[in-house]
């Protein structure tokens, strides 16, 4: 999300506006810290440059609970996991843009694109929030399976999908 901007407003200061300009993506609403973060923060460092995870890795721990679980495409997902996809792609140079964001009480709905030069996938992810962190989501992704083949966790692969007979 190359170019995300905070706009604001010279008669609401409380409403926040983030606009990513290169899909001109418009955000309104009265951000959660945990939301505000996560949008304006650590989506934005998918900015298509190769990244070591470490140098970001504070960002996801002050967004996501020690107790975080999603479930994407069927399969449990534990923050450890996650953590390791999410290191594969700032390691791939992958880029993030914001389609759709819709809040909900204690959950936002996030709908983004995350392209790189092996994938090129859109993520729907509806994220339940608990003491200002995402406790658990679900997640939907087409291309799930195929990119975790190459993700290792705990000196496995990690396998999800559907298995070939």
């Amino acid at each position: 999300m190359i170019g995300l901007e905070r706009l604001s407003s010279a008669e609401d200061k409380q409403q926040t506006q983030l606009v990513c300009s290169s899909d001109e993506t418009v955000i309104s609403s009265n951000l959660t810290p945990c939301e505000e973060i996560f949008i304006s923060e650590y989506l934005a460092e998918f900015d298509g440059t190769k990244k070591n995870y470490e140098e970001i890795e504070y960002l996801f721990e002050l967004i996501y609970d020690d107790e975080y679980t999603d479930i994407i495409n069927g399969k449990k997902v534990t923050k450890d996991q996650l953590r390791k996809i999410h290191a594969k792609h700032f390691s791939l140079g992958s880029r993030a843009s914001i389609v759709h964001f819709e809040r909900g009480v204690g959950s936002v709905f996030v709908k983004y694109r995350l392209s790189n030069d092996k994938n090129d996938m859109f993520i729907q992810s509806n994220l339940y929030i608990e003491g200002n962190k995402f406790k658990r989501a679900r997640t939907l992704d087409d291309s799930f399976g195929k990119f975790l083949q190459g993700c290792a966790y705990k000196g496995q692969a990690l396998t999800f999908g559907k298995r070939k007979q």
